[in-house]
């Protein structure tokens, strides 16, 4: 199944952006001319698109429409479906309302940062001219954050209690797949977890109330059914075979790098698994806000949930726990020979962040601290910490430093090596996803 295809009018050439380059300061920028997967690579390096990494923006919308048989997305409804032009079979585009053009540079640049390590998450852009879709108001100088919406992907958490999930669960062999006992007490899991959710979505219908609305015994109870939801589901998770663990515990030390505080909400949102135009399942991060750079990693970094939302990353961190810093360069090298265990998962995980270089992240850091700062100057207000976030000489320095101690915890640039040597295949098809993000064909 393909991913938001439609019939192209006219003449597609995705290698144009670089005549499209926004002012900040002023009129938002005409949109890139549309392609199979919408005005740009829908998820570029993983889509297959070809298409080249779109500028910063922010893109003309006052001509986009709200998609009025969508519901609002995101736990809070701060993000709506918008769409260009009136036919269904076109491209939609999820529009989130950010605090300040500050905010929305800063999910920008995470996002961008987090496909420069080679993992699936939707290419962003930033808008103008929403904001009546959002609130009746005229306001053109406001700043959204807009990606493509992607009709095949699911949250984290929905896809655990999905048909997709126990079929793996039920087609998984050998040491970690589960037996006929665990396919038992999954299955009761599964069951349990649905429906505590049809006791959360029955207590919102029958008080007719979002869930942040709900108040005394309706939000106690909601929270109850919650808490024994995120159980049940985290048992499934914990039962996911080690290849898919391997895919969760990628973003989860992206996310370490970034400072993403909220990789995986209570919901478990955020994160969650995306198929491609192929069918192949791909895990997908898709929300930065609380990506704010700042990450303090310490010596149990990789394992510690004590963190802020930090009990929402247990799934991503338990086998991380066994990962034992000191080991010799032979006890490495034989526990890399599982292509699925957290060692060969760490060294790949260095790989993809060793090759990030400062010349990839400060044109993004640019970009994203001046429409930044015309965004706080267009409301007249001075220079807020979202802005003085993304400043260029503090912030390339600082992520850089954040990702040398976090390939040291990872086992170092030794095991980085080590590992691409043995699995050189796996290294090129790493290597092909970054390229987009690289500095000679970066926008």
């Amino acid at each position: 199944m393909q991913v938001n295809t439609f019939l192209v009018h006219g003449d597609i050439d995705h290698h144009r952006h670089d005549k499209l380059i926004g002012d900040v300061a002023g009129r938002a920028s005409l949109l890139p001319e549309a392609g199979p997967l919408g005005i740009f690579g829908a998820v570029v390096g993983h889509d297959g698109s070809g298409a080249a990494l779109p500028d910063i923006g922010p893109y003309d919308f006052s001509n986009a429409t709200r998609v009025t048989d969508a519901m609002p997305l995101g736990s809070t409804g701060a993000a709506i479906r918008m769409s260009l032009t009136p036919h269904a079979d076109m491209p939609q585009y999820v529009v989130k309302a950010c605090p300040s053009a500050g905010h929305a540079a800063q999910a920008w640049l995470a996002s961008r940062l987090f496909g420069a390590v080679g993992l699936a998450t939707p290419t962003a852009v930033l808008v103008r001219g929403c904001s009546q879709a959002f609130d009746g108001t005229h306001d053109p100088a406001r700043v959204y954050l807009a990606t493509t919406f992607l009709s095949r992907y699911q949250d984290l958490g929905d896809w655990l209690e999905s048909d997709d999930a126990w079929r793996v669960f039920e087609g998984a062999s050998g040491a970690d797949g589960p037996g006929a006992r665990d396919i038992s007490r999954l299955q009761s899991a599964r069951d349990e977890a649905t429906a505590a959710g049809r006791q959360m979505a029955g207590m919102v219908a029958s008080n007719g109330a979002p869930f942040h609305a709900l108040s005394g015994e309706a939000a106690k109870g909601y929270a109850d059914a919650l808490a024994r939801r995120n159980v049940m589901r985290h048992r499934l998770c914990h039962a996911l075979p080690d290849v898919y663990q391997c895919a969760l515990e990628r973003h989860y030390v992206a996310a370490l790098w970034l400072g993403n505080r909220d990789m995986c909400n209570v919901f478990m949102e955020n994160i969650g698994v995306w198929r491609d135009k192929n069918d192949l399942p791909y895990a997908m991060s898709l929300d930065f806000d609380s990506a704010d750079f700042a990450a303090t990693l310490e010596a149990n970094a990789l394992a510690d949930v004590s963190q802020p939302y930090g009990d929402r990353y247990a799934p991503f961190a338990r086998r991380l726990k066994g990962l034992t810093g000191g080991a010799s360069n032979k006890t490495v090298h034989d526990e890399l020979k599982n292509p699925v265990g957290v060692r060969a998962l760490a060294a790949e995980m260095a790989y993809r962040l060793g090759r990030i270089s400062a010349q990839d992240i400060r044109p993004w850091a640019q970009s994203a601290h001046a429409v930044a700062r015309a965004g706080d100057a267009a409301c007249g207000t001075s220079p807020g910490a979202a802005a003085a976030c993304c400043e260029p000489d503090a912030l390339v320095p600082r992520l850089l430093a954040q990702r040398d101690h976090l390939v040291e915890r990872l086992g170092g640039t030794w095991a980085a090596q080590t590992w691409a040597h043995m699995y050189g295949t796996r290294a090129k098809a790493i290597d092909a996803r970054q390229a987009p993000f690289r500095c000679a064909g970066q926008r």
